[in-house]
């Protein structure tokens, strides 16, 4: 009757903390990572990353994939990330300390705990005529391992970037 009684007063400080808000004071977020993409940047050894990136931009990893790019402006690519980042439960962020010029930075949090995921955009301008494209850096903030949960959210939100603007060529 006591480990009833227990669960129940458990489940509702859980119920409490998560929606007030107060977990997310619980963990917050720091500063984004300001990642580099180069072939030759180390990446970090814990499992809770994803990137996105253009053949030959890309660091070396198993935790990547190639990023489509678009006939369009970079205004255009970024209304439509920023449009479309709060279905996939990220905020905008842009302006935060440290931030690089010409990128975006999300939050994420996962559904059920809030953890923090930082998502990191940098645009590749086009030379002469060429289609945009971009770098993306997705890390969660706490754990060692993310269980793919930044590759899951990557490739869903892009699925979505690409069902709006189209793939280029």
């Amino acid at each position: 009757m006591f480990a009833v009684w227990g669960l129940i007063v458990l489940a509702g400080i859980f119920v409490v903390i998560r929606f007030t808000g107060l977990i997310d004071h619980m963990l917050p977020a720091g500063d984004p990572p300001n990642f580099t993409f180069a072939p030759e940047t180390p990446v970090p050894q814990a499992r809770n990353f994803f990137i996105a990136c253009p053949p030959g931009r890309s660091p070396r990893t198993d935790r990547a994939m190639p990023s489509p790019s678009f006939d369009a402006t970079a205004a255009t690519l970024a209304d439509v990330m920023i449009e479309t980042a709060p279905a996939h439960g990220m905020q905008l962020m842009s302006g935060v300390p440290g931030g690089k010029p010409g990128r975006l930075y999300f939050l994420a949090r996962t559904p059920v705990f809030h953890f923090p995921d930082w998502v990191e955009v940098e645009f590749i301008l086009p030379e002469q005529g060429g289609d945009i494209t971009f770098c993306l850096f997705a890390q969660s903030v706490y754990g060692l391992d993310d269980i793919q949960q930044n590759e899951k959210r990557t490739r869903a939100w892009l699925a979505d970037i690409v069902g709006r603007m189209g793939p280029s060529g």
